[in-house]
């Protein structure tokens, strides 16, 4: 169990850091794209589309687990301080199992989705005419991470761990 949280810690930093890089890339090609447009009134082809369908998607679930795992999400705990460490357990298991639920049936849409899209050879419509199946499978995989982040830290909260 040690040995794959520590895999998965990595896994999850190696992960956060192709987003970083992403959301560098991202913003470069937006400001060229910007300048162009305003200076030679030429933007670059597929901004919006590269930007919003593969670039954000990176950026978004391939960086998912470690913000889950580094306690980076919304929470609410305005009535967390008023329960005991066991109540304040069972309540984390749960809302543990019912994220697990949904982001497991998120991620096998997903991959179904991916799996039709690739077989299919569906294409965006515009001018690039590039697959969306990689986008899907993205999400898939980060959503697989999260998931297992879940599962193990619901393993080690019954095991009397606090986290990872």
């Amino acid at each position: 169990m040690k040995y794959l949280n520590k895999f998965l810690t990595k896994t999850d930093e190696f992960i956060s850091r192709i987003s970083a890089i992403t959301i560098f890339i991202m913003m470069m090609w937006i400001v060229i794209d910007v300048v162009l447009r305003s200076v030679f009134h030429t933007p670059v082809s597929g901004t919006i589309e590269i930007t919003g369908e593969y670039l954000l998607v990176i950026i978004v679930y391939l960086s998912i687990s470690y913000t889950y795992k580094e306690g980076g999400h919304v929470s609410v705990e305005l009535f967390e301080n008023k329960f005991s460490v066991n109540i304040k357990k069972i309540i984390k298991l749960f809302t543990n199992l019912l994220t697990i639920i949904v982001f497991v049936l998120l991620g096998i849409a997903n991959f179904q989705k991916g799996l039709n899209y690739f077989v299919n050879d569906i294409r965006t419509t515009s001018l690039l005419n590039y697959p969306l199946a990689p986008a899907l499978f993205i999400i898939t995989f980060g959503v697989l991470l999260l998931v297992i982040n879940l599962i193990l830290e619901s393993i080690n909260i019954l095991r009397g761990k606090k986290g990872f």
